[in-house]
């Protein structure tokens, strides 16, 4: 008698490195500049946060690491806070990794991704000036097509990651190398829009941070599909560690380039989000250019969506086989050898959200809220776990440890604490713990239906 469908060994490091990449580079690159050129008081600080926050996701990667490779498995985080916190901490971040911070990315990516097609389609607005149900058929769409295309495989998935992932690092390789030729006195012009309203040099910083921190979410995607993975304990280290170098190298360089063309002083009295790169790829490639960023942006998105149901469904997965979530969970299909339960319950989630969350801005910060503080637990969890396996040996070893998993662990905590003190975020934050206190009593019921 057979026993139960596994999934099947087909990632490289190629795939490694694209799922890290690609699931990385998305809206933030393109939405979050103006942003945050409006809560820093100078270019300086720009440049500086996107390294050094690039930095602390990569001490976090490195944690990441060491902890797949001792449990090289499906679920990633889930089982990384399993092995460190316990049970309890590892449902918890499962119930939000569902209710919030999967769900939550691929809801905002696809508004995104709709909100462009409606605007180069010339859809309709309605009285309160949204596209109405056009919009949202159009999301609905771009999360159901990659969930067939997961549903049919992990090789499609990551064949699928890959030429998303290759294809948007040429885009923004030809901005960033167009923009250093571009001189900067042809590129200056007058500003539309007043100067911004100042604010506290803190909350203007812990806003950019959350900003910037929304662009680099997805780092951590990797770890999920290590049984997936055909050399975990050697590809996974290479996928976090390649992969986050090169989103710093990339961010690092787009911003300069944003900066080079548009200048800080002329961002921050710009109007729109988009306008930064708008802005940027007309100055680049010349008057009638700015459609290329609608379809950078499309392909941007779509390629930052597909690791959400390529890899972290697998967090269900293993919460299906630990029994704190139903077995339907764990379930594979017996030809695809994917979790097609999984991978479908986060799609109709997501599609909820698409209907029920109506801005973009609102999903990004309760996700990063809530994700930076499973982020800290998760690092911490390396302390706890080495103490506990001092006698193990890993194929990896944390560069920087104790250092630099606190490092990650005191950035992610401040900007959290700092949000909530920040009336404008206060409410989105407040939800993140609403739905982390409501896993309390789903835990308990999973664990009396469990014993039974």
């Amino acid at each position: 008698m057979s026993g139960p469908t596994e999934l099947r060994r087909e990632l490289g490091v190629v795939s490694a490195v694209a799922v890290t990449v690609g699931g990385v580079i998305g809206s933030g690159i393109f939405f979050k500049p103006w942003g945050i050129a409006q809560s820093v008081p100078g270019a300086a600080w720009v440049h500086l946060l996107w390294a050094g926050l690039g930095v602390v996701c990569l001490f976090g990667a490195l944690a990441y690491a060491e902890l797949g490779c001792l449990f090289p498995e499906a679920g990633g985080q889930y089982a990384f806070l399993r092995e460190g916190w316990g049970r309890f901490v590892a449902f918890l971040y499962g119930w939000c990794l569902f209710w919030v911070i999967n769900t939550g990315t691929i809801a905002a990516l696809a508004v995104i991704f709709a909100d462009t097609i409606a605007a180069v389609a010339g859809f309709s607005k309605d009285a309160s000036g949204q596209y109405g149900f056009a919009r949202d058929a159009v999301a609905i769409a771009m999360v159901l097509v990659l969930a067939v295309v997961n549903h049919f495989g992990v090789r499609w998935g990551a064949v699928l990651q890959t030429l998303s992932t290759g294809a948007k690092l040429l885009a923004l390789g030809a901005i960033i190398f167009g923009g250093l030729l571009v001189s900067r006195s042809s590129s200056a012009v007058a500003a539309p829009g007043p100067s911004p309203a100042s604010q506290g040099f803190v909350v203007g910083m812990v806003s950019a941070c959350v900003a910037i921190f929304w662009a680099y979410e997805g780092w951590y995607q990797l770890p999920f599909s290590a049984a997936e993975l055909r050399h975990p304990q050697r590809d996974l280290p290479r996928g976090l560690v390649w992969g986050t170098v090169i989103l710093i190298v990339v961010y690092v360089a787009t911003n300069a380039v944003y900066l080079r063309v548009v200048p800080f002083d002329e961002m921050r009295r710009l109007t729109a989000d988009v306008d930064v790169p708008r802005l940027t790829i007309q100055r680049v490639f010349g008057a009638g250019s700015e459609d290329l960023l609608s379809y950078f942006l499309c392909l941007s998105v779509f390629g930052a969506a597909n690791p959400s149901l390529l890899s972290t469904p697998r967090a269900l997965y293993a919460m299906g086989k630990d029994g704190l979530l139903p077995r339907w969970f764990s379930s594979v299909h017996p030809r695809f050898r994917t979790p097609t339960t999984a991978i479908w319950s986060q799609a109709l989630w997501t599609i909820v959200l698409i209907l029920g969350v109506r801005t973009f801005k609102d999903l990004t910060v309760y996700v990063v809220f809530a994700a930076l503080l499973f982020y800290a637990m998760t690092v911490g969890s390396l302390y706890v776990i080495r103490r506990r396996l001092a006698g193990r040996e890993s194929p990896y070893k944390c560069w920087g440890f104790p250092l630099t998993p606190a490092i990650f662990i005191a950035v992610a905590i401040f900007v959290d604490v700092y949000t909530l003190t920040n009336p404008e975020e206060r409410r989105n934050a407040y939800i993140g713990l609403g739905i982390i206190a409501a896993g309390i009593p789903a835990y308990l019921l999973a664990r009396r239906q469990r014993a039974s």
